[in-house]
């Protein structure tokens, strides 16, 4: 089947990106508003097809074009414009030599794409701006609120009309309020950016909204919340506490008292009431990560980054993260101390280095969280988690 572009994981991209790749491709993550995917196709006007990497590798015989895309690059109007007008055998790359993208001569699939890369068969083009490009998994947290801003315009969202409702509005940035969803008594200040609220979307009284902000489809604020610039929910999510430029993927919940900043929760997560982070070292200093491809700790430049977190992983009631917490997939802490600030994937307690969550126990409990949510966990997504238990040894031990 043809397609009019594709998206491209690179290998080393996707395993920078972990642990929060361990169960998608690099163009379903959601970043702002919208899914990287989604971005490039609004963008672009075209249909997109996914050639992935390692278990998520599809069909690839259903990946067939001309326009090939680097899936970790952020879209925007300069960076399309510059694509558009490649040539058969073109690519375009950064001024580091990196590729962005490339079109063929004619239409081929991403298996032959990928050899051709590799055997560098295009004529580079240089851009000669400065491309964002997802590289960390705490990009995230540090693209997220530009991301909101970017899919407001690109989606050309109205500014809602809210008569007879009791809402409160500050500032003049545009606010997007599905009529399917129900806000009572809130407080929504958008004298910094705009504020988007999607479909059965439920946020209870005296909850205080601060944009950027973007909530999603079937999420739940509970009664005082407060969400400040920055931050993504859902959908599916429930929120309480205070949060503040926080990307929550989709089915994951905070929905008590605690704070959390400067943080991306995987899907499927779950907060106890009081958990609480630091994003902020004492000595105001730069702020070292774990980087589970290279094996240790980076230095990232940021004096604010909180928490990365991988899909099905909980804290119990009253955790402490330390600043730069890096959480893996499927972990359950609940040690009375700060965790190290990297927790293996599929680990039971909080301690470093180990691998000690059973794996049937695991995959009992995501099947549980599923049906919580009406959900089925099929034979594919069973197939999955076992794919990943398997691939995080490999590479976290």
């Amino acid at each position: 089947m043809k397609t009019n572009f594709v998206l491209i994981d690179i290998e080393s991209d996707w395993k920078n990106l972990l642990p929060l790749t361990y169960f998608i491709e690099i163009s379903n993550i959601p970043v702002g508003i919208i899914k990287i995917k989604l971005k490039w196709e609004r963008y672009l006007r075209l249909s997109s097809c996914t050639s992935a990497v390692y278990y998520l590798k599809n069909n690839e015989r259903s990946c067939v074009s001309n326009l090939f895309i680097r899936s970790s690059l952020l879209p925007d109007s300069t960076l399309v414009s510059s694509i558009k007008q490649l040539k058969g055998n073109e690519c375009l790359t950064d001024k580091e030599g990196n590729w962005l993208a490339c079109k063929t001569a004619g239409l081929i699939s991403a298996e032959v794409f990928r050899r051709q890369l590799a055997l560098h068969a295009f004529e580079e083009q240089i851009y000669p701006h400065s491309p964002v490009r997802l590289t960390r998994s705490w990009d995230l947290i540090l693209q997220n609120e530009n991301e909101i801003r970017k899919d407001f315009e690109l989606l050309r969202l109205p500014h809602s009309k809210i008569a007879g409702k009791r809402i409160e509005i500050e500032g003049d940035f545009p606010v997007y309020i599905s009529p399917e969803s129900s806000v009572d008594s809130v407080f929504i200040d958008a004298s910094e950016g705009p504020v988007y609220i999607e479909k059965s979307v439920k946020i209870m009284p005296y909850s205080y909204i601060k944009g950027p902000v973007a909530i999603m489809e079937g999420s739940v604020i509970k009664a005082g919340t407060r969400i400040y610039n920055g931050t993504r929910v859902g959908p599916v999510c429930k929120m309480g506490g205070e949060v503040k430029n926080v990307l929550f993927f989709g089915f994951s919940n905070k929905a008590h008292d605690g704070y959390l900043g400067d943080s991306v929760i995987g899907e499927w997560c779950n907060l106890g009431a009081g958990t609480s982070n630091s994003n902020l070292k004492n000595n105001y200093s730069s702020i070292k990560m774990w980087h589970i491809a290279g094996k240790k700790f980076e230095n990232t430049g940021q004096m604010f980054l909180g928490t990365v977190m991988g899909n099905y992983s909980k804290t119990a009631i009253n955790s402490r993260l330390n600043t730069g917490t890096v959480i893996g997939v499927s972990s359950n802490i609940f040690i009375p101390d700060f965790p190290p600030k990297f927790v293996n994937s599929f680990n039971w307690g909080g301690k470093s280095g180990t691998f000690d969550y059973e794996f049937d126990k695991a995959l009992q409990t995501a099947e549980t969280v599923w049906a919580r949510r009406g959900r089925i966990f099929d034979r594919h997504q069973k197939d999955l988690f076992k794919q990943v238990f398997e691939f995080a040894r490999q590479m976290e031990l």
